[in-house]
């Protein structure tokens, strides 16, 4: 039903990914995707839109309807009423705050989401980063490792679920282990959820399910920002289904400020009338990952990469071509403009972004392909 190969031009339209280098490169770097939103929302946003007036906003009940209804039908997750629910400006902002509650350190896995890594550090804290496991290209949480690192004055653990960039899908067990690592040194789990709806194996749980420390030790944060890409109309939203802990994160998040109207309703429209175009999109993605990885195999088999389980982000180390063979050479030799790994803790790694029509896909990797065989 949906058209998900339309050509659309992005350049000289203000954005972020396109515009900030120009016409010259190919952007697969920032986790924006190039495809329109779905139709839903477009169509409650011109109908907003028309009513011409934009005054404070009564948030009512609908959008934390919509929002019980989808943890429900997709999750299996019971949210018995609103309270256990605050909508935030974007997930990172929420990252920050959560640092400072009850202070001291955080601690969590690299590589990692660059913004999870800065927000103790925005908020004035330290962040002790351990790696994960990496056998054969497959990561998983090393909690030996995490056990040697944390410290006394350790508050709070940022876990990446989905993971970006590496696309881990964390089992049940392995969450499980988290909240157990957690209630050990009575940590807040603060737990990064924006991926949750781009899983192509495997199946996402949402960590304020997974016991009763869980529940009652955790800030989840969610938004609609990458799946639908409207990161600037974004309805972004933490589960706190701990009383205090929630007046604690309203207070520390004080400078929020209130929801915006079109927030609200491009949120009613991608969390609960846009279910088929999400479908189909999934499937574009995935298809999108497969030609990707396959390419990868035959054009690059030197480069080393993960499977992806989720996210429309690709992590590959290209440095068997050479050490100097990353997103700064692809930028200067190919044009193409990719994620370096740095800032997500690893150097030498780059990020692809294949939430694009596989047209560019194609042309980005033919121009990467030429640039290292010279």
């Amino acid at each position: 039903m949906y058209d998900f190969d339309k050509e659309i031009n992005r350049l000289n339209t203000h954005s972020y990914k396109w515009d900030l280098l120009g016409e010259e490169y190919l952007p697969l770097w920032v986790a924006d995707s190039d495809f329109e939103v779905p139709p839903a929302v477009t169509e409650r946003l011109k109908k907003r839109i028309e009513h011409g007036i934009f005054g404070y906003l009564l948030t009512g009940n609908e959008i934390y309807d919509v929002l019980r209804k989808w943890f429900r039908e997709e999750y299996n997750a019971v949210i018995p009423d609103k309270s256990w629910m605050k909508l935030v400006p974007g997930i990172v902002p929420a990252l920050a705050v959560a640092s400072n509650i009850g202070g001291g350190k955080s601690i969590t896995n690299i590589p990692n989401y660059c913004n999870l890594l800065e927000a103790p550090g925005s908020a004035g804290n330290e962040m002790i980063k351990v790696p994960l496991r990496n056998v054969e290209e497959y990561y998983s949480i090393d909690f030996d490792a995490l056990e040697a690192a944390v410290t006394e004055d350790t508050k709070v653990f940022y876990l990446c679920n989905p993971h970006n960039p590496v696309g881990r899908v964390y089992t049940l067990e392995e969450l499980r282990q988290v909240s157990a690592f957690a209630k050990k040194h009575h940590l807040l789990v603060v737990s990064d959820e924006a991926h949750c709806e781009i899983v192509y194996e495997g199946k996402h749980i949402p960590f304020f399910t997974v016991d009763d420390y869980a529940r009652e030790h955790s800030i989840t944060l969610y938004s609609n920002g990458k799946m639908c890409n409207v990161p600037d109309v974004i309805l972004a939203f933490a589960v706190i289904p701990n009383k205090e802990l929630m007046q604690t994160f309203e207070r520390l998040g004080y400078a929020f400020g209130e929801e915006h109207v079109l927030n609200v309703e491009a949120g009613i429209a991608t969390y609960g009338e846009s279910g088929e175009w999400k479908a189909e999109l999934l499937a574009y993605l995935k298809a999108n990952r497969d030609y990707l990885e396959q390419e990868l195999r035959t054009r690059f088999p030197k480069a080393k990469f993960v499977h992806l389980e989720s996210t429309f982000l690709a992590w590959v180390d290209f440095r068997g071509y050479g050490e100097q063979v990353d997103a700064k050479y692809f930028r200067k030799n190919a044009k193409v403009f990719l994620t370096d790994g740095k800032d997500f803790g690893k150097e030498g790694y780059v990020r692809i972004n294949f939430a694009t029509r596989r047209a560019i896909l194609t042309e980005a990797l033919n121009k990467m392909e030429k640039a290292i065989k010279g």
